[in-house]
């Protein structure tokens, strides 16, 4: 059996020109067998693969479709945004947008050993306990915040030392911002003025991380991003029982009666260059962790979802599920900027608030979540404040663009398609004017980019917010886990009507966590490894 590290994996990789960690096929010889295929190296992925294979008994492939993570800029924390848009990027777009005016908004997402978790900020929050209260109520107690909090506490190496709600000795390691920029201590004296707690170290983690300022953690070790795939993959390479395939995109699962009992994979190329796939089979279970937007598409490609959707492209269905690519929903972000007296040197989306759009609320879950940057799409020198509405109700899909595997699914974000929505957002940049209009931010703020200044009205302020909203990176709820008709897989992650099928990741969250998703995938990973060790 092959053994690998990290130096050889990525030399094996290149040399080979193709797919590392691969024995010699042969044309025509069965396919090959393994107990578990995962599909997808995400923050949920890498954990379901680092927890099957300290089995040494059982024999585990890894499927990415993208390469390995060699990307020079995926360990600079500070250069993330020049990776959207680049070769470790899907570089998805949705539809255009009815509640964005017609545009259509780009969602990046990661193509690489370590997905989206090696392009993203980095900020390291788990989510509001009623998110995963609300989780339980649709999926059983295992998902409960009580339930849940041991087990984030047992994943991380926390820097602040153990507690009721860090944990030391685990895979991921959790800082702290070291060089915080003046934009960030006006940001916290601005919510004292207003009334909001405000601490450096206010823990976004606890039981009540609401109404207090702070500094997000971040997933860095030694000062670098440290994304899944470095926390949970890099370390067990040399694992006899693991083989680990990037470049390898699944075309479709393969499924004999009532049971998924494979893979068929390709490696993607230029657009209509011949393909040839492989098939390989798994003996006990494959686990489907490809993200909230591949894992329905290769559920679909599969003839596993809405009956309609399938026919209409051809498709055999396999298992009519009607919840497949439906209850699709994302934070969306509105970016506030105004021009600078100086220029910002330090962390970008390092501090922030969790507040209540109705500034009268005290309990429940809070709905607004606020980032401050450096003014990444502003002149410099800039300021930039970020507000994100973190309970959508507002739903969209995934859906086949064509039965091509290598085609981009649409997306439909439906954006504020709740008019809710809007009004909570229009509150959630009345609070962030309020807090940028202190005299905290006297000797930062210039003039405002768009004219925050004279866009006063509930109606000036709901276009405004249409016009400048993006994406913040987190969609979720494709293969939703609950109970009903309506939820594609069940409370341990088993899809509906199919034997040997599992989904694990942000896509079978019910609800979106309030926050940034990758502690939470890394959460499901840890529980599917669990279901399926059980």
């Amino acid at each position: 059996m092959l053994r690998q590290t990290r130096r050889t994996f990525v030399k094996e990789t290149f040399a080979a020109g193709a797919v590392a960690a691969l024995a010699p096929r042969v044309r025509g010889a069965a396919p090959e067998t393994f107990d578990y295929i995962v599909v997808g190296a995400g923050s949920s992925g890498c954990v379901v693969v680092n927890r099957l294979s300290a089995d040494p008994t059982v024999r585990v492939l890894l499927l990415e479709a993208g390469g390995p993570d060699t990307h020079p800029l995926i360990p600079v924390i500070g250069q993330w945004t020049s990776l959207v848009g680049s070769e470790v990027d899907w570089n998805y777009a949705t539809e255009p947008e009815p509640g964005l005016g017609g545009r259509s908004v780009k969602w990046p997402r990661g193509r690489t050993l370590g997905g989206s978790s090696a392009i993203s900020a980095a900020a390291y929050v788990r989510g509001h306990p009623s998110d995963f209260d609300g989780w339980a109520a649709e999926a059983g107690p295992a998902w409960s915040f009580r339930s849940v909090l041991p087990i984030f506490r047992r994943l991380e190496d926390n820097v602040r030392g153990a507690s009721e709600f860090y944990g030391v000795g685990g895979p991921i390691a959790v800082a702290d911002t070291t060089d915080p920029h003046a934009g960030h201590e006006a940001f916290l004296e601005a919510a004292r003025t207003l009334g909001f707690a405000a601490d450096p170290r206010w823990n976004f983690n606890s039981d009540r991380p609401e109404n207090g300022a702070g500094y997000y953690q971040k997933h860095l070790k030694d000062g670098r991003r440290q994304s899944a795939a470095a926390a949970f993959l890099t370390p067990i390479l040399q694992r006899p029982n693991l083989v680990v395939r990037p470049f390898s995109q699944v075309r479709r699962l393969l499924v004999e009666g009532r049971r998924v009992v494979g893979v068929e994979y390709f490696r993607p190329g230029p657009g209509g260059a011949a393909r040839e796939y492989t098939t390989v089979r798994s003996g006990r279970e494959v686990i489907l962790a490809a993200g909230a937007i591949d894992s329905p598409k290769i559920l679909l490609l599969s003839g596993i979802g809405p009956a309609e959707e399938l026919r209409r492209h051809g498709l055999p269905v396999v298992q009519d599920l009607p919840g497949v690519g439906a209850n699709l929903h994302d934070h969306p972000r509105i970016g506030l900027r105004w021009n600078g007296r100086e220029t910002l040197r330090g962390s970008s989306v390092s501090a922030g608030l969790l507040a209540y759009s109705s500034r009268g609320a005290a309990s429940g879950a809070p709905d607004i979540q606020f980032y401050v940057g450096r003014g990444l799409s502003a002149p410099d020198p800039a300021l930039a404040l970020s507000v994100v509405f973190c309970r959508p109700r507002s739903r969209g899909t995934i859906t086949l663009r064509s039965a091509d595997p290598a085609a981009a699914p649409v997306i439909r974000a439906n954006y504020f398609a709740d008019e809710r929505d809007l009004d909570a957002a229009v509150a959630g940049v009345r609070l962030a004017r309020e807090l940028v209009q202190t005299r905290a931010y006297d000797r930062l703020r210039g003039a405002a980019v768009e004219p925050l200044d004279t866009e006063t009205t509930p109606e000036q302020l709901r276009a405004f917010v249409r016009r400048t909203s993006a994406t913040i990176y987190h969609p979720v709820g494709t293969c939703r886990m609950g109970r009903g008709r309506d939820a594609v897989v069940d409370p341990e992650l088993r899809v509906q009507g199919l034997a040997g099928l599992r989904v694990a990741d942000a896509s079978i969250m019910p609800t979106v966590v309030n926050c940034q998703t990758h502690a939470a995938c890394g959460l499901i990973g840890e529980l599917a490894a669990g279901f399926l060790r059980a």
